[in-house]
């Protein structure tokens, strides 16, 4: 049947109709961005990028996400994209997000996280089954699956618990997600640390 959807246009759709929020009984996905989880986190902000503008990536200057392809930035909500879920669903009503062109997505990762999670929501209104695929290399560490609905109804994909540095999205419809945020893994934290300290020695001696 014809329903509207987030972009403001409307498209022909047939889905099923299941548990809102329902989790695969395989996963043991980080259920909603609670306190904990945006305390442990780390958010890649989006706000300053210019309305409208497409992205082959995102960085905060630590991670880079690299996504398979391009993304359009575009609010708050709903400014260019209509609805977004509320609290405890999502960390903020009106994010600013990222429109995917497609229904399947891969984001690549510059370094290994132990925490990395994001926000999604179908373009159609309607529920929908989405599935979030977290890989170290060609290893499939954990799969994510929720039932989205795209009217108002954001859930987040988010996993810990084991370095990640991959993720395929993928479902029947295009999406947006919003809120990307991560914890790097302690083994790149104790790197980054030892190239710091490295380079502070380094300044030091040409100063002496």
């Amino acid at each position: 049947m014809a329903v509207g959807t987030n972009l403001g246009t409307s498209v022909e759709v047939a889905y099923g109709l299941n548990a809102e929020g329902e989790l695969s009984l395989a996963a043991t996905p980080i259920d909603n961005p609670n306190a904990a989880y945006l305390a442990a986190t780390t958010k890649i902000e989006i706000a300053d990028l210019p309305p409208f503008s497409v992205h082959e990536s995102i960085s905060d200057g630590t991670l880079t996400v690299t996504f398979s392809e391009p993304m359009t930035k575009v609010g708050p909500v709903p400014d260019g994209w209509s609805t977004w879920s509320s609290p405890p669903f999502s960390e903020d009503p009106n994010p600013y997000v990222l429109i995917s062109p497609t229904n399947v997505l891969t984001l690549d990762l510059s370094r290994p996280v132990s925490v990395f999670g994001f926000e999604l929501e179908p373009s159609p209104f309607g529920e929908f089954d989405f599935t979030a695929d977290f890989y170290l290399g060609d290893t499939l560490v954990e799969s994510v699956s929720r039932v989205v609905d795209g009217n108002s109804g954001a859930r987040l994909f988010a996993r810990t618990d084991g370095r990640i540095d991959r993720v395929v999205i993928f479902g029947p419809v295009e999406f947006a997600i919003a809120q990307v945020r991560y914890r790097l893994d302690v083994i790149e934290q104790t790197a980054i640390l030892a190239f710091a300290l490295l380079v502070l020695l380094v300044l030091a001696v040409i100063l002496l």
